[in-house]
């Protein structure tokens, strides 16, 4: 039929100053009610950290994506929860009935979307009954936070399972830079964060009281639920980086059961924002007071960050600023060391001609009253470790909390793409086993560094004999070093080599200093 000639004078007039002001409110209103092209039977909860979308098969989150920090235009979101991908995913199950499992999956639902000011919401009632009844199940998004409550209707016998996907693990690095690409199945209490390995004990059904995180973690990323009420949980691994947690009603029969997810990055500020326990996943491999540690060293970092702007000079000014504050002890460590060398040069001639001309008990005799006729210990060795060991301490700390730090993944420097992964600096003709497949210069600086100070530091004092061996036992340091760390995140090795280059640059001034 044609309009009217008036009907459409009047559309002509009328559309073009009504559309731009209803067009936006319709778009909006359609994110929500129609569903998204990518999932064509599910409904998008949008918040401005995240959006996670409810499949209407299934009457389950689909898929889960949470942005670093505020979601803005044009920035790629991290999929927490997905359908495919190496994403984790969040299923029904009903052990030992597959059939069953099927029919739960492919349940279809019917939806009312409705919005507040502080949320989404979204009530599921299922088309036709499981088990004999209707499931009901309710969403409802924080919409400037981080967490989902559900109130899920679980059918007698079902279980919930989620399964960790590779991306939760992040990007896979060689040799023992594998270390910082790892997702497990975890718990979460005041006390600590307990891990569940898929062969161990603890892995085997146990029961997660009220208050108490479980879920899913990777290095930078976790995925999390606590219940209003006792669950039972059991961890498996049946592929590597893939771990699987069942969650399940802590009694028989269908019931109802009250969720809170967590899903979004393991930065303090966040974790503390949901819940103050979560703060325990941060450098949960440590005791309390390393954690202490790490946690000063990272405001330390932040505030150099603040200051200059640049994650990477920032971890540079936190390694002079260690190096400053462990300024006392180094200092004593080394007159520990000088002492070391002239007792060494004091003793080796002694020892030298007794090792020669005696053996057994006879030689072990002379060599302790070698010892007590010049007033040395014979244990006087161990104080040469002392600059080694007030250092350990900090560099654990200091390197998990970079290692953990969600600050540097993306955050570039100089020829470094990304602090969070080695630097890259060329690829290799072909991969190389443990090294892998590029050439990573922070590594060989670090060496080259190591190298040259063990050249400067020579004490001329000792024999040639004791300074070879000094020698050979710091190319060995910086040898396995090198080894340890080539394949390690560049944010961890840049501190490290940030620390050789001030030592380095210590001893030419001292010795710059000494010659005027």
């Amino acid at each position: 039929m044609t309009p009217h000639p008036l009907r459409r004078s009047i559309l002509a007039a009328v559309l073009p100053a009504v559309l731009p002001a209803v067009l936006p409110a319709v778009l909006a209103v359609a994110v929500l009610l129609v569903p998204v092209a990518a999932f064509p039977a599910a409904v998008a909860l949008p918040g401005e950290r995240q959006q996670v979308l409810i499949n209407l098969t299934g009457g389950l989150p689909g898929r889960w994506e949470s942005c670093r920090a505020v979601c803005v235009r044009g920035e790629e979101p991290v999929t927490l929860l997905g359908p495919a991908g190496g994403s984790s995913r969040l299923a029904w199950e009903i052990p030992g009935d597959e059939a069953a499992t099927r029919r739960l999956e492919n349940l279809e639902y019917d939806r009312d979307v409705r919005e507040s000011g502080d949320g989404s919401a979204l009530l599921l009632t299922s088309v036709e009954p499981f088990g004999g009844i209707r499931l009901v199940h309710r969403y409802r998004l924080d919409r400037q936070g981080r967490t989902l409550s559900a109130s899920i209707q679980v059918p007698a016998g079902a279980r919930l399972v989620l399964a960790g996907g590779p991306s939760l693990a992040g990007e896979p690095l060689s040799g023992l830079g594998s270390l910082y690409t790892d997702s497990r199945a975890v718990v979460v209490n005041p006390d600590g964060q307990i891990t569940l390995a898929g062969d161990d004990e603890a892995a085997g059904e146990r029961v997660l009281p009220v208050g108490e995180w479980a879920g899913l973690r990777g290095r930078f990323w976790t995925v999390l639920v606590r219940a209003d009420a006792p669950l039972r949980i059991a961890a498996s691994e049946p592929a590597p980086e893939a771990p699987v947690l069942a969650l399940a009603r802590d009694g028989a029969g269908p019931g109802s059961v009250e969720l809170e997810f967590y899903g979004g990055p393991v930065t303090p500020a966040e974790l503390g924002a949901t819940a103050p326990e979560l703060g325990r996943m941060l450098y949960a491999g440590l005791w309390d007071w390393l954690r202490s540690l790490a946690s000063g060293l990272r405001v330390v970092l932040e505030f150099w960050q603040g200051i200059v702007g640049n994650w990477g000079l920032a971890i540079m000014l936190l390694s002079l600023s260690v190096k400053f504050l462990m300024w006392p002890l180094t200092w004593i460590a080394e007159r520990w060391q000088a002492d070391v060398n002239r007792q060494q040069s004091l003793l080796a001639p002694e020892l030298a001609a007794i090792r020669r001309d005696y053996k057994g008990e006879e030689a072990h005799n002379l060599t302790l009253a070698a010892y007590r006729r010049h007033g040395i210990s014979q244990f006087y060795t161990l104080k040469s470790l002392a600059g080694f060991l007030v250092q350990i301490p900090v560099f654990i700390a200091a390197f998990d909390m970079l290692g953990e730090n969600f600050a540097l993944a993306g955050a570039p420097f100089l020829w470094v793409q990304d602090l969070s992964l080695p630097d890259r600096l060329a690829a290799l003709p072909r991969v190389l086993p443990f090294f892998g497949g590029h050439l990573n210069l922070l590594p060989v600086l670090m060496t080259v560094f190591t190298i040259m100070a063990a050249r400067l530091q020579e004490d001329p004092s000792l024999a040639p004999a004791l300074r070879a061996g000094q020698r050979l036992r710091l190319y060995a340091m910086g040898a396995l070093f090198f080894v340890l760390l080539y394949t390690f995140p560049a944010g961890m090795v840049l501190y490290w080599t940030t620390n050789n280059l001030l030592h380095l640059v210590k001893i030419l001034v001292g010795r710059a200093v000494g010659r005027a």
